[in-house]
């Protein structure tokens, strides 16, 4: 009796550890597939201009009764949302709330309350005509928000004049406030003067300088803060195009199109003056449905500037990573050239094959500011070359071979 109870123990026994042993199997198979297919962040982002309707005291009331509607409105569905502000409008914030204004937004000025009761975060937005980003951060202060370390736009690559990201690597002083010093962490997006070839990248890195702004220089301490593709809310915009535009980026993280280690941060934009109009705030809240209903789904998560970068920061160990929007990385796409040369895999994490070369045929392996970084030389017809790219930072490389150059990814 005691050996048939003792048999279907160990039975039992084998059976559970069979059982235990098949979950960790499917437990450790979802953690890799997890791993492998990361989160796309959602993000809404609003400027206000150096202009002069912010002067007029109904413009005024106007917008800010259709931001306490938007503010509760995004807040009840958990949407983020960045305020970058500029001079006038916050001169404006600081001279017309009035106590009977602000007994609507629980006895505070709007933007105290946007902050303080409804989570939207704050930055500063300069042009520097007349104020300097720390003159912007010292009306802020007085307006009573906290210090933000986000630059709210600059112009990336240009070495001279006024609103470049270079005037504030190591910190600057205020203009308007002398005494006003700020040295911000990050800067979000990458503008151009007109918005003629801002850059469209996902991710996180340190620029070098204006030349070279992809470079990653981890001595610089400025980061970059990408905002991926360019989807900006207009008088002309489709909403079905804007969506759309949300569909494919998840399509591409989901397919493997775009690198699986990727940080995916997609900013939609709009200036703050246009929710004036009716249409226009109803186009608002369109899309922030739509944008809502892929969040519901668990394919994209809503986050501040300030949470993706905490995010970024712990889980991703602060790893660079730049994407640029609309490449494609899948090996169909990519491997083979006119003249037969494959390059695979693409993206790769350590080893680099590079097949269909001839012999006494060079590779060489570029950065993107053209800087030769390895020579390889092929010696023999058709036999596959191995680089080494265990020791690269993530990124975007150019491998240049037989007179063609072609994009190679280090995961």
């Amino acid at each position: 009796m005691f050996a048939e109870l003792n048999a279907h123990f160990v039975n039992t026994k084998s059976m559970a550890m069979k059982y235990l042993f098949s979950i960790t199997l499917c437990f450790s198979f979802f953690l890799q597939v997890q791993a492998q297919t990361p989160t796309v962040y959602f993000n809404f982002i609003t400027h206000n201009e150096e202009t002069g309707q912010w002067n007029g005291n109904l413009f005024y009331t106007a917008n800010r009764s259709k931001l306490i509607s938007l503010t509760n409105y995004f807040y009840s569905k958990g949407i983020s949302w960045n305020m970058q502000s500029d001079w006038v409008y916050l001169s404006n914030v600081l001279s017309k709330e009035t106590p009977v204004l602000m007994s609507q937004t629980n006895n505070k000025n709007i933007l105290r309350w946007m902050y303080e009761d409804k989570g939207v975060e704050m930055d500063p937005h300069a042009h520097e005509s007349v104020y300097l980003y720390p003159d912007v951060v010292k009306l802020m202060d007085s307006i009573g928000l906290p210090e933000s370390k986000v630059i709210g736009g600059t112009i990336y690559n240009d070495s001279n004049g006024v609103n470049i990201w270079t005037n504030l690597v190591n910190g600057q002083y205020g203009a308007v406030f002398p005494t006003r010093f700020w040295k911000p962490d990050y800067m979000m997006g990458g503008g151009t003067p007109n918005h003629v070839a801002d850059l469209k990248y996902y991710g996180f890195w340190n620029p070098q300088s204006p030349s070279n702004y992809l470079t990653h220089d981890t001595s610089v301490h400025l980061r970059h803060l990408g905002v991926g593709c360019t989807i900006k809310i207009q008088d002309t915009t489709q909403v079905t195009n804007i969506v759309a535009q949300l569909h494919d980026l998840i399509d591409k993280v989901q397919s493997g199109q775009y690198p699986g280690n990727g940080f995916y941060l997609q900013t939609i934009f709009f200036e703050q003056a246009e929710l004036n109009d009716s249409i226009f705030y109803n186009k608002v809240i369109a899309i922030a449905d739509s944008a809502q209903a892929i969040v519901n789904t668990g394919a994209a998560q809503w986050k501040t500037f300030k949470q993706a970068y905490t995010i970024w920061e712990n889980a991703y160990q602060a790893q660079m990573f730049q994407w640029d929007c609309g490449a494609i990385a899948t090996a169909a796409d990519q491997v083979l050239s006119k003249e037969g040369i494959r390059v695979y895999p693409n993206p790769a994490d350590e080893i680099l094959w590079v097949k269909g070369l001839k012999k006494n045929d060079e590779v060489q392996l570029m950065d993107l500011s053209g800087r030769c970084i390895q020579t390889t030389d092929v010696i023999a017809d058709d036999i596959p070359v191995s680089i080494n790219i265990q020791s690269f930072t993530p990124g975007l490389y150019l491998l240049r071979t037989g007179g063609q150059t072609i994009k190679c990814y280090k995961r």
